[in-house]
């Protein structure tokens, strides 16, 4: 008993030197929801609706973003009315918050919140971490502080980097990059590599989407605006495989977009891109096109 007391004053002392501009809105269904800050959000763990044997999505937006972008809100509802999973938003009233400068300290008031959260009965391999863009590498420095701050004893189960931001030099010396050592499971979504996104293979598997570069769909006439819409591509991309009961979005093991589109892969291992994919075993890189427009899944994972 003196044991239990223990872990749980730790927790709660923890817990109070949180980072107050976070805020984590958990959806009770498709319309409603709480929100908590970081101190209070171990409570959401005695919410009638939350389910602790279930999976429970957090999911982070980049900088630029906010709970209205249309990309972010097309996961936020895409989750919110298929209740397959706990699903959880991180945001900030202030949306410069979310900036290179900011993220080491965003990270250590998330990565302590998640070690309360475990602390207080929750299984950490039942957390799924989805971050777009900059957020994805926010979550990624968040999953590493869950296991190093706990002494392993809570290792995130899986981490999801939706065209994870490219990031310079002296900012991945100072914050680190998303890597495969950073949760049980990651997995990266590529649709912009040569812009705004990180082209290069850092999780566990790796999906590149039309070559993991500027989406077919994206014609704009400026470049920044082809960039940026080709980034957002991996959002719709993931909320469509929410929505569906089925897996979606079949891709070809391969080792380069060349070798897909000549056709040099396509007897090789196929896989599904998106929130069902559960197959943890994964390993390497896996190409796929889509259609121009919605339904963006292709029935067939050959180019």
């Amino acid at each position: 008993m003196l044991l239990k007391f223990v872990v749980f004053a730790s927790a709660l002392i923890a817990a109070v030197n949180c980072d107050s501009r976070i805020i984590f809105r958990y959806y009770t269904d498709g319309i409603s929801f709480v929100e908590y800050n970081t101190n209070t959000f171990p409570q959401v763990l005695s919410h009638p609706s939350f389910v602790r044997t279930r999976e429970t999505v957090f999911y982070h937006y980049s900088n630029g973003e906010s709970l209205a972008t249309p990309q972010v809100n097309d996961i936020v509802i895409s989750y919110a009315s298929i209740q397959r999973a706990n699903f959880i938003v991180i945001w900030y009233q202030d949306n410069n918050v979310v900036s290179t400068g900011n993220a080491i300290a965003l990270a250590a008031g998330l990565s302590q919140t998640l070690i309360n959260f475990c602390e207080f009965g929750y299984n950490s391999a039942l957390i799924n971490l989805i971050g777009g863009g900059l957020g994805a590498q926010i979550l990624a420095r968040a999953s590493r502080g869950v296991q190093e701050n706990s002494n392993r004893r809570h290792i995130v189960g899986r981490l999801t980097g939706l065209d994870p931001q490219s990031m310079g030099a002296i900012s991945v010396i100072q914050i680190g990059r998303l890597s495969p050592a950073d949760a049980q499971w990651v997995e990266t979504i590529h649709t912009d590599g040569t812009s705004l996104g990180d082209h290069e293979a850092r999780g566990h598997v790796h999906f590149f989407v039309n070559g993991g570069t500027t989406q077919p769909m994206c014609t704009q006439t400026l470049a920044g605006a082809r960039a940026q819409c080709s980034y957002e591509m991996a959002m719709t991309y993931w909320a469509e495989s929410v929505r569906s009961i089925t897996p979606i979005f079949p891709s070809l093991y391969c080792d380069s977009w060349s070798a897909f589109i000549s056709s040099q892969c396509n007897s090789n291992t196929i896989a599904n891109m998106g929130r069902s994919n559960s197959a943890t075993n994964l390993r390497g890189s896996y190409m796929l096109r889509t259609n121009n427009q919605a339904p963006f899944s292709r029935n067939q994972a050959t180019p």
